[in-house]
C-alpha cells in the first residue's frame, strides 16, 4: 500500500462516466477535496504524473502509461467485473428513415464492430441499406464518442449518401442537446434519470467496463468497491485509511 496523502481524481459534474461510477459504487455526495478535471486524457495525465493520485475513466481510454486496478478481486476484463454500464443512443419523439437505418445498423450489424472493444448488447445481424440521403448531427458522451465516430464511418460506406457528424462533450449535454434539437442524436454513458426517460428514448449500443487507474509505479493491484467509495467521499483521506477496511 503506498503511503501519505490520496490524491482521488474525478471528472467534471455533467459525465457521465462519473455519474456512472457515483452510482455504481453508491455515492451520493462526494469530497470536496477532490480534483476535479473535464476531459479523458486529463484523467490519465493527472494519475500519470502523480504516484499518490487515483482515478477513472472508459476502459477503451486507458493506455500503457498507467496501471489498472482489480475491483473486488476481478479484473477490468473479466465478464463479472463490478463496474459496468452501457453506452447509449438518446433521441426525442420519431426517427426519420436515416436516422432510424444508422441506428438499426448500429443495433444491428455494427454490433460486430462494438465486439472489437466493448461487450455487445445484441446479435450482429446482416444488413442492407436503402441509402436514405441527409445528414444526422450527433453530440454528447466523451467515452461514447470514439465508438459512435467507428459506427458512422462503417455506415457511411453502407450509405454514402449519409452525412454524420459526432461531436464530444458529455453525458448531460448529450441528453440536452436530443431534447433541444441541438443534436439529432444524443450520446449518453449514464442511466437515465426517470424523468429522462418520459421525455426521451435511451438506445443502448454497448456495454463498457470503468477501470480504476494509478500510477505505474503504485504498489496497489485490488481495491474494493467499498474502499472506493471511502476515497471518493473522504472518509479515507490517506493510504494508511484503507488497510483496516481489507
Amino acid at each position: 500500500m503506498p503511503w501519505g496523502e490520496i490524491h482521488a481524481v474525478t471528472r467534471e459534474a455533467d459525465s457521465g462516466t462519473r455519474a456512472s461510477f457515483d452510482d455504481l459504487i453508491g455515492i451520493t455526495a462526494e469530497s470536496e477535496s477532490l480534483t476535479v478535471v473535464n476531459e479523458t486524457d486529463e484523467v490519465l495525465d493527472a494519475v500519470m504524473n502523480d504516484p499518490k493520485a487515483i482515478g477513472y475513466l472508459s476502459r477503451q481510454a486507458v493506455d500503457d502509461t498507467v496501471k489498472i486496478l482489480n475491483v473486488d478481486g476481478k479484473s477490468v476484463d473479466d465478464k463479472t467485473y463490478p463496474l459496468t454500464r452501457s453506452l447509449y443512443i438518446v433521441y426525442k419523439g420519431e426517427l426519420n428513415d436515416l436516422e432510424q437505418e444508422f441506428l438499426t445498423y448500429c443495433t444491428g450489424k455494427g454490433q460486430d464492430i462494438v465486439s472489437e472493444s466493448y461487450e455487445t448488447v445484441g446479435s450482429a445481424s446482416t444488413f442492407l441499406s436503402l441509402k436514405p440521403k441527409g445528414s444526422i448531427k450527433i453530440g454528447g458522451s466523451s467515452s461514447t464518442a470514439p465508438l459512435i465516430q467507428e459506427l458512422a464511418d462503417a455506415y457511411e460506406k453502407f450509405n454514402p449518401n449519409a452525412d454524420i457528424t459526432v461531436t464530444t462533450t458529455d453525458s448531460t449535454d448529450g441528453i440536452n442537446g436530443a431534447l433541444e434539437g441541438t443534436y439529432d442524436l444524443g450520446m449518453s454513458s449514464r442511466v437515465p434519470k426517470s424523468y429522462e426517460k418520459q421525455l426521451l428514448t435511451f438506445t443502448a449500443i454497448a456495454r463498457d467496463r470503468i477501470a480504476v487507474i494509478v500510477q505505474k509505479d503504485n504498489p496497489l493491484t485490488e481495491i474494493s468497491a467499498e474502499q472506493l467509495k471511502a476515497v471518493y467521499t473522504g472518509s479515507a483521506v490517506n493510504w494508511q485509511d484503507l488497510n483496516s477496511m481489507n
